[in-house]
């Protein structure tokens, strides 16, 4: 019978639903089945999108610490301007819903549409230091690789690439257990090509991508997501034209999460759209149980504060040199008053344990009533070890001659009568 209904649900990436179903009198099923019309559903995603702010009690609601840890952050944000960045950003999830419409299942997650909560330009009034301000949740970041520092990175998580936008030439032959997967994929590929099995101009262009980063591999070391403090910043972020507080790779930052300031620097590029990643150094110090597949801070709660135009020549890391430069880099912007954290080198290798002095036995103390050992007279000579066994002389051959030791002439005394 013709009647209206309406169900409410929630797809997987936290999109609510709301769906109506709708029927009504038709013709016949054999005219009907060949009616488009007849047999339809219409969609309408509604998002609302998110305005930036830099309030200081808004901030203050997700991080209630961050005055304090800042104490020049007031006078910061009232002459603070929202970064450009903060709408493109949104403008760009805009175009990715728009893009995957026939597709519900590659829709942004909920989490991941509302990543970012504001992004500010902000410039100190006494040093002229520019910073940016980025207000997000965390997810983690496991990329790069560097035999160099690492023989053995654990690549198992699905989204791991051996490669990180931060990168300095290698200083020794060690190979790269990325490389060999690689060749093999090549090899492989090129017999695809050879048998006529599936596209070649697809296979193609794979092995010149494959080519590209197994000389990458060779060439280059990278930053290690397990070991090194690094943040990524979504790609549409960077780029001159796009202004003096646009970051680059390799700039000193800062992310800040309850009462401590992590030093670290912007190690990577991400996907144009997201925003709140770090590496798993990072995410493990704020919550240990962090993973590939775990964040550590689910909330908008962490803050990263970038200087742009502070990057230095890409090198292995110095974690003891980016400390310095970050606590400089924060004096610049009114000083701080939190914990500044102090990194470990967790790829130097570790010394070797130190070496037990041998023990020295404790004397015996006799027990009572027992004699004390005599000591012998001076002059007296020390007991005489015994003979070691001669060997055994093979048959046939004659032994040498081992003159008998002098024996003694002792005099023995008279009897007296």
């Amino acid at each position: 019978m013709p009647n209206k209904k309406l169900e409410v649900g929630r797809i997987f990436n936290g999109m609510q639903y709301k769906v109506t179903l709708e029927t009504e009198h038709g013709t016949t099923a054999t005219r009907d089945r060949t009616e488009p019309g007849s047999y339809t559903a219409e969609v309408t995603v509604k998002v609302k999108v998110p305005k930036p702010h830099h309030d200081l009690e808004e901030i203050k609601r997700l991080n209630e610490s961050l005055p304090e840890i800042l104490p020049g952050l007031p006078a910061l944000l009232d002459a603070a301007k929202v970064s450009p960045g903060f709408e493109n950003l949104y403008r760009l999830k805009v175009a990715s819903l728009q893009s995957s419409l026939m597709r519900l299942d590659n829709l942004l997650t909920r989490h991941n549409f509302f990543d970012c909560e504001t992004i500010l330009e902000l410039r100190d009034a006494k040093t002229s230091r520019r910073a940016l301000l980025i207000q997000a949740d965390m997810d983690v970041d496991t990329d790069g690789s560097d035999p160099d520092r690492v023989p053995e990175v654990d690549g198992a998580s699905p989204t791991f690439q051996p490669f990180t936008s931060y990168r300095w030439a290698r200083k020794t032959t060690n190979p790269s257990s990325f490389v060999a997967p690689r060749e093999l994929k090549i090899k492989n590929y090129e017999s695809q090509i050879s048998a006529g099995v599936g596209l070649a101009s697809r296979l193609r262009q794979e092995i010149a991508d494959l080519r590209t980063e197994v000389a990458d591999l060779k060439k280059y070391s990278f930053l290690i997501g397990a070991d090194d403090p690094f943040i990524v910043l979504p790609e549409s972020l960077f780029g001159k034209s796009k202004g003096p507080f646009a970051p680059a790779i390799g700039d000193y930052c800062v992310v800040a999460y309850q009462k401590t300031l992590y030093p670290a620097i912007v190690g990577d590029a991400g996907p144009r759209n997201l925003i709140g990643e770090a590496s798993l150094r990072i995410c493990k110090e704020i919550n240990a149980k962090s993973t590939s597949e775990n964040r550590p801070v689910s909330d908008l709660k962490v803050t990263y504060i970038v200087f742009p135009g502070t990057a230095e020549k890409y090198d292995a890391p110095n974690l003891d040199h980016w400390h310095e430069r970050c606590d400089k880099l924060l004096n610049e912007i009114g000083g701080y008053k939190g914990t500044l954290f102090k990194w470990d080198d967790l790829t130097k290798p570790k010394p070797p344990p130190a070496t037990p002095a041998p023990a020295t036995p404790a004397p015996v103390t006799p027990a009572p009533g027992t004699p004390a050992p005599s000591t012998p007279a001076p002059g007296t000579p020390a007991a005489t070890p015994k003979a070691s066994p001669s060997p055994s002389t093979p048959k046939g051959s004659s032994a040498p001659t081992t003159p008998a030791p002098a024996t003694p002439i002792v005099a023995t005394p008279k009897p007296v009568t």
